[in-house]
């Protein structure tokens, strides 16, 4: 296992407030062993000048928690929790620390949370017991953005396989417990096309996913005459490897802007859309939520 750091938070809970509903985020971790080439997390606006490659470990993860808990529980006694917005809860190091574990057990346990995680690690199902006991509060988002192994190998070298993260899928629907999948973030001219996204599609639905969600590509350069390159840079340095043919058609999206214009999205996203239909895939999570607060997803 790599060298992790560890580090005290004063707090857990990233806390968005709605009326007598809490809706808040939780990362047990800094940084992410997935290295995924696409994080938005890699931006100076999220890390500042971190290494998002080193993981740092907040060891007062469970004691914050609770203090976080009594602090806001009486005021806000419904809502929903999500784990993993700017880390993966399962990554490698989740093996020996088990701090996403801990937490959902107390969530779990101790309130009337509603919980939903984000991963693309195969190690969610070491949960599954817990998971079960608590079906109707529990939801998971496995994040799929293709099939195509060599593109998996290019952006996502450490996440776990598509053919685990598809088995994933399918256990635990089949455990009765509420999976959908993440096409986060969608890769122009890359995962975008026909084929690549009716593949996709095809697989989750034969895996019996309950939902399908997605978000766009965002590019952002640094703030400031930091040293380390910025997620632009990191992206578009893959580009020239394995794609240079789509640089310039990337200059012309986003045009200096952090996200595809929006023609591009109303495109992808009635393809999706239909495709959503011709499969029958909800386009829903769960009843009890909408996805929450945007701000929890930046990509």
């Amino acid at each position: 296992m790599q060298d992790v750091e560890f580090v005290y938070s004063k707090s857990i809970l990233n806390l968005e407030k709605y009326n007598s509903k809490i809706y808040a985020s939780i990362n047990p971790y800094i940084g992410c062993s997935h290295l995924c080439k696409y994080c938005y997390v890699q931006a100076e606006k999220y890390s500042k000048a971190n290494d998002i490659s080193k993981v740092k470990i907040k060891q007062n993860a469970i004691e914050v928690l609770i203090k976080d808990i009594s602090k806001y529980i009486s005021r806000y006694p419904e809502g929903v929790i999500y784990l993993g917005t700017s880390c993966d809860p399962y990554q490698p190091v989740e093996e020996k620390f088990n701090l996403s574990q801990k937490i959902l057990s107390i969530l779990l346990q101790h309130t009337f949370y509603n919980i939903h995680i984000f991963t693309k690690s195969k190690l969610i199902l070491r949960d599954i017991e817990l998971f079960k006991k608590f079906s109707n509060r529990v939801n998971i988002s496995i994040t799929l953005i293709t099939t195509d192994n060599k593109i998996k190998k290019i952006f996502e070298p450490n996440a776990s396989s598509i053919e685990e993260r598809i088995y994933c899928i399918k256990t635990l629907t089949s455990q009765g417990i509420k999976c959908g999948v993440a096409i986060m973030p969608i890769l122009p001219y890359i995962t975008d096309k026909d084929e690549v996204l009716s593949n996709l599609l095809y697989s989750v639905k034969t895996a019996n996913c309950n939902y399908i969600w997605w978000d766009y590509l965002t590019l952002r350069n640094n703030l400031t005459d930091i040293k380390k390159l910025s997620q632009k840079q990191v992206y578009y340095n893959l580009l020239r490897v394995h794609f240079s043919d789509l640089i310039d058609k990337y200059n012309l999206l986003y045009k200096n802007k952090i996200t595809p214009n929006i023609n591009y999205k109303k495109i992808i996203d009635k393809k999706i859309i239909n495709l959503s239909k011709k499969y029958n895939i909800p386009i829903n999570g769960p009843c009890w939520e909408d996805f929450g607060p945007s701000y929890l997803f930046n990509y």
